[in-house]
């Protein structure tokens, strides 16, 4: 539970981010996403009591009118270091421990930004056009769609931004293939809607460490089973053949929400692999990443009249194991998605 609770306080971080990211939109400004700072001076910047919060992430925000705006091209996800002797934490301090490890400490200057801009990534030295898993003989079927319409001025962003809620209960009837294909396609294709005048490359830490796996109960024109999705060439993979609604349920720790749904999205990420490029503060990024994504996931269900809820408790081992995920991937966050009771 207490991991849990740290995992929710970073992705809804990430909401919050996503948010700012598409209400700069309506109103010509561009949000830009700081992961990398001296925490402890920008904690006195603020006057914070570190004993009591500390800062998160920074945000520029740009005003998309004026022509000169210094918009940095360099990486904003700085690294820290790893710690590897931890002392005994006491019940309730887990998540104020975490966060003072993760701190990128003032002068330090084993990686600068100049550098970073410069140094091959662990992603860019692996094929950029390839994506991650691609498991042989198995089902796979193309998610290109026709992007979301959010209206004149959009206007259905807008509204979508009011109305944004929680759903607490689903009906357990069918989506259609095509609204999961077009949930996808905002999502992970925002390159699709530059002319909407949406951000065709909005701000994440590192997307490349993000894999989406999806497990379908109830999608009329798809097979039931668990999927991944490979953004890069748009199309699901199967890797189960199966109806996972029980399983769901109990991986979901017995919320309704899981059995229900017609989707549950899995975001998840190989923590060896994010560690080894940022340190122990990349478990801020990631989970940051992922409220980002399972954000703009919320919006787009709105948007088509869908229900949606993220779920932060679930039984990480488990869902490996039984959805047939590769055992180097470590569930993030989960986006359940259905018609609304």
């Amino acid at each position: 539970m207490k991991t849990e609770l740290i995992a929710a306080f970073f992705w809804i971080r990430g909401i919050c981010w996503e948010i700012f990211e598409l209400a700069g939109a309506l109103n010509d400004y561009r949000p830009c996403l700081m992961g990398g700072f001296a925490d402890e001076s920008m904690n006195q910047l603020l006057y914070l009591d570190t004993e009591q919060e500390g800062t998160m992430t920074v945000m520029a925000i740009a005003d998309l009118l004026e022509v000169q705006q210094n918009l940095s091209l360099a990486p904003t996800a700085l690294p820290s270091a790893s710690v590897t002797d931890y002392p005994k934490i006491a019940d309730g301090d887990l998540l104020k421990y975490c966060h003072a490890a993760t701190q990128i400490p003032q002068g330090e200057q084993s990686i600068a930004v100049k550098d970073l801009a410069i140094a091959p990534t662990l992603e860019a030295s692996e094929n950029p056009s390839t994506d991650k898993y691609n498991f042989p003989f198995c089902l796979k079927v193309s998610t290109q769609a026709a992007p979301i319409d959010w209206g004149k001025n959009l206007e259905g962003l807008d509204h979508a931004l009011l109305k944004r809620r929680s759903t607490r209960a689903y009906q357990g009837t069918h989506l259609t293939l095509d609204e999961l294909k077009a949930l996808l396609d905002f999502t992970y294709q925002p390159q699709n809607y530059i002319e909407q005048h949406l951000d065709r490359t909005p701000d994440y830490f590192d997307l490349g460490l993000i894999e989406t796996f999806i497990a379908v109960s109830g999608v009329e024109g798809l097979e039931e089973g668990c999927y991944y999705y490979a953004p890069k060439v748009q199309e699901l993979r199967q890797i189960r053949f199966k109806n996972f609604r029980p399983e769901l349920h109990m991986l979901c720790l017995g919320q309704n929400l899981g059995r229900d749904a017609g989707v549950v999205l899995f975001h998840t990420a190989d923590l060896q692999r994010a560690i080894a490029q940022y340190g122990d503060r990349a478990y801020r990024y990631l989970h940051m990443d992922a409220g980002h994504l399972g954000q703009r996931l919320n919006l787009a269900a709105v948007r088509l009249g869908l229900g949606v809820s993220g779920i932060a408790g679930f039984f990480d081992n488990q869902v490996n194991e039984i959805l047939g995920i590769p055992g180097d991937e470590a569930v993030l966050y989960i986006t359940t998605l259905g018609r609304a009771q």
